[in-house]
C-alpha cells in the first residue's frame, strides 16, 4: 500500500485503537479464514494530491488493517467518469468505492445544504459538524438512496480566485464568468451578480487558459490540486469562507452485498468514524499548501472588504431561510441545526 508524505495516521490521529479496530478483535475466526474481497476505488482527485494522500490511501490502509486483510480497496489509477457521474457510477455498480460532491446532485440532497453556506470556517470544524447535524440529527443517510453510505466530510472554506480581475466591491461581481460546484455557491454568485458557469473542477484549468471564465470558486486546495495558480492573478478571501461544499463518501450496494455481513459493519463503523477525521486533516492541511503556493508565486490574497462581507450575508441569508423553511416543511427543525452548526464550527 502507497504510503503518504504527510503521514496521518489512524494511530496519530486518535491515539488509541478506534472502535472499529475492537470491533474486529471480536469478529469470529471463520471469518478470518475467509477469501480477501478486493474492492475498486474510483478516485478523481489527482492520485498525487495532498487530499488523496492524506484522505483516501490513509482510509483504504486502515480498511485493509481492521478486517485483517479480508477486505483490500484497490485505488485504480485513473477515475472512472468525471466527478458528477460518480454518484450514478456508484448505483449502476460500475465502481465498488468512490466519492462526490452533494452539489452536483442538489436536487437529491435538500438536507445537505446545512454544509454549503457562507461563513462555515475551516474544514477540521465544519466536517466534524456536518458529520454531526446532518448525519444524526437531520438523518443524512436517508437521502443517499441506491448506494451505501460509508462517511460525510467537508473540504476548506471556499474563496473567489480570479484571473485578470479584482473583486474591490459588491459591484465587482457583475458580469463575472466564475466556475462553481453547483448548489448554494452557484445561487449565490448569480445574486451576487456573476454569471454562473457549473462545470467539473478538472475541466476549470483549460476553462481559464481558453477565457471561458474570468475565475473560480475553490478552497484554497483546489488551486493546487487542479492546476491553475499559473492561470490566477488575483484570490478575494473570506477566511470562513464565501461558501462550503459537502462530500460523500459511499459504496455501491453491489459491493456491500458481496462482503460477509460482519466485515461489511467493520468498514462502515470504521468509516463512519473516521472519514470525517481524515478529511478534517487532510484538507486543512492542503489548504496551508494552497494558500503558500498562491503566496509563493506572487498571486495577491486580498481579504474581503466589509462591503462585500455584507453583501455575501445578505445574499446568502434569503438561502438560509428558504432552507429552514423547506426542513420545517420535512419535519425538521432547520433553523435549530443551522444554529447548532455554527456554534461547533470555528466560522461561527
Amino acid at each position: 500500500m502507497k504510503k503518504t508524505p504527510f503521514q496521518i495516521t489512524r494511530r496519530k490521529l486518535l491515539g488509541t485503537t478506534t472502535a472499529a479496530m475492537t470491533t474486529t478483535l471480536a469478529t469470529p475466526s471463520i471469518l478470518r479464514a475467509q477469501a480477501v474481497n478486493t474492492l475498486d476505488m474510483s478516485v478523481w482527485l489527482p492520485l498525487q494530491s495532498d487530499v488523496t494522500q492524506n484522505l483516501f490511501y490513509p482510509w483504504a490502509e486502515g480498511i485493509q488493517e481492521v478486517t485483517e486483510g479480508r477486505v483490500v480497496i484497490n485505488i485504480l489509477p485513473t477515475p472512472k467518469g468525471p466527478p458528477p457521474a460518480h454518484l450514478e457510477l456508484l448505483r449502476t455498480g460500475q465502481i465498488d468505492v468512490g466519492f462526490s460532491i452533494h452539489g452536483y446532485s442538489q436536487n437529491e440532497f435538500a438536507r445537505a445544504k446545512i454544509g454549503q453556506f457562507s461563513f462555515l470556517g475551516d474544514a477540521y470544524s465544519s466536517s466534524q459538524a456536518f458529520s454531526k447535524v446532518y448525519g444524526q440529527l437531520l438523518r443524512g443517510e436517508e437521502e443517499h438512496t441506491g448506494i451505501t453510505l460509508l462517511g460525510l466530510f467537508q473540504h476548506g472554506p471556499g474563496m473567489l480566485m480570479l484571473k485578470d480581475k479584482t473583486i474591490q466591491s459588491p459591484e465587482d461581481f457583475q458580469g463575472l464568468r466564475v466556475r462553481t460546484s453547483g448548489g448554494y455557491i452557484s445561487g449565490l454568485m448569480s445574486d451576487l451578480g456573476a454569471t454562473n458557469v457549473p462545470m467539473s473542477p478538472t475541466d476549470a484549468r483549460q476553462a481559464l487558459i481558453d477565457g471561458t471564465i474570468d475565475g473560480v470558486c475553490f478552497p484554497f486546495e483546489g488551486a493546487t490540486a487542479f492546476n491553475i495558480i499559473d492561470q490566477i492573478t488575483f484570490v478575494s478571501e473570506i477566511q470562513s469562507g464565501y461558501y462550503n461544499a459537502t462530500w460523500f463518501h459511499g459504496m455501491s450496494n453491489a459491493a456491500a452485498d458481496r462482503l460477509p455481513a460482519e466485515d461489511l459493519e467493520i468498514v462502515k463503523s470504521y468509516s463512519h468514524e473516521m472519514i470525517p477525521v481524515l478529511a478534517a486533516k487532510a484538507f486543512d492541511y492542503a489548504d496551508y499548501i494552497g494558500k503558500e503556493q498562491i503566496l509563493a508565486s506572487g498571486i495577491p490574497i486580498e481579504p474581503a472588504g466589509q462591503d462585500v462581507i455584507n453583501a455575501v450575508k445578505n445574499a446568502g441569508a434569503s438561502y438560509e431561510t428558504a432552507w429552514s423553511t423547506e426542513m420545517a416543511s420535512a419535519g425538521f427543525e432547520g433553523e435549530r441545526a443551522l444554529a447548532f452548526t455554527r456554534r461547533l464550527t470555528s466560522g461561527g
